[in-house]
């Protein structure tokens, strides 16, 4: 399987391919995937049968969704829209004969990080305005199960509670401990953790929103600013500008969630349904903290360690 995370890795590798292209005149397999691969392999410290796995799962599902979408077009659409994406193929392919013979595709085919982008970009949002970002270290099939109860919310809160089993949240604790900086933050999350064991949730809770306050200003361009959404909405404006679509996705997710986390509220007005972080700070709120809500915030701290790593090996 391939994770969400290692979808920093086929973008990559997508990159390079385009860079090859552009300089070769044209896609030509035999010589560009063999040298992307041992590009991808090194720059990311893994096995080319890692990159070529990554890369082959990835393609694949952009390729089943462009044929979904094929697939429901009305038959004698559909044929048509088949028979040119297949002889786009074909003619694509330099190492073939037909490019000779005819010459490149009237039509480019879509590149894979735009057909997944635009599947994935609503759903994104719509995941985060139930309170949860994309969890990273799930894999591409089980994502796709959770897309397909996007309609529901009570169904995306079940799918996530029995996604993060005991042994996975203290592996994600492990990672998030790892990643902090300082150390003093540290030794707040660490007591975080012991109380979340305890089932005191209501004490994790609230800290674990300013240990997730102190990881998004790693990321911050401005020291003196402190607007949380404004980082978020920086960071996935600026990724998706640069064509770096998958860490476009994981930022829109940050900044939707945020968005809903950190809503102004009045407080004068009844409390917002959903988990305010002013009412949760303030002392204002009237809920009860349950695990679940604890686990919202340390999925969306993974989803900004993973983000972090990636940058730190893009830029290594």
């Amino acid at each position: 399987m391939a994770t969400i995370e290692e979808g920093i890795v086929f973008e990559y590798c997508e990159k390079l391919y385009r860079e090859i292209e552009a300089h070769d005149g044209g896609y030509y397999p035999s010589k560009h995937e063999s040298y992307s691969y041992t590009e991808v392999a090194a720059h990311f410290k893994i096995s080319e049968n890692e990159v070529s796995r990554i890369y082959n799962k990835y393609n694949k599902q952009a390729t089943d969704i462009e044929v979904e979408k094929i697939n429901k077009l009305p038959p004698p659409l559909r044929k048509k829209a088949m028979e040119k994406r297949v002889r786009g193929i074909l003619l694509n392919n330099r190492d073939l004969p037909f490019y000779k013979q005819e010459g490149s595709p009237s039509v480019e085919l879509p590149e894979a990080l735009e057909v997944l982008n635009s599947e994935y970009h609503k759903s994104v949002e719509t995941i985060a305005n139930c309170g949860w970002t994309i969890p990273l270290d799930i894999d591409v099939k089980r994502f796709n199960e959770l897309l397909s109860i996007l309609n529901d919310d009570v169904a995306i809160d079940k799918y996530f509670t029995e996604y993060y089993s005991k042994r996975l949240v203290r592996l994600i604790c492990r990672k998030i401990s790892k990643a902090i900086e300082i150390e003093a933050q540290k030794v707040k999350f660490n007591e975080c953790i012991n109380a979340y064991e305890k089932g005191m949730y209501s004490v994790c809770l609230t800290t674990l929103i300013t240990i997730l306050e102190g990881f998004i200003f790693l990321f911050c361009d401005q020291p003196n600013d402190t607007r949380v959404m404004r980082i978020c909405k920086f960071h996935a404006d600026e990724e998706m500008k640069r064509k770096n679509n998958i860490r476009g996705l994981c930022w829109l997710s940050m900044y939707e969630y945020t968005k809903v986390l950190y809503q102004k509220s009045d407080f004068t007005q009844p409390e917002p349904i959903k988990l305010n972080r002013h009412w949760l700070q303030h002392g204002r709120t009237e809920k009860t903290v349950e695990k679940t809500d604890c686990i919202r915030v340390l999925n969306a701290l993974s989803t900004l360690v993973i983000i972090k790593q990636a940058d730190n090996a893009l830029t290594s």
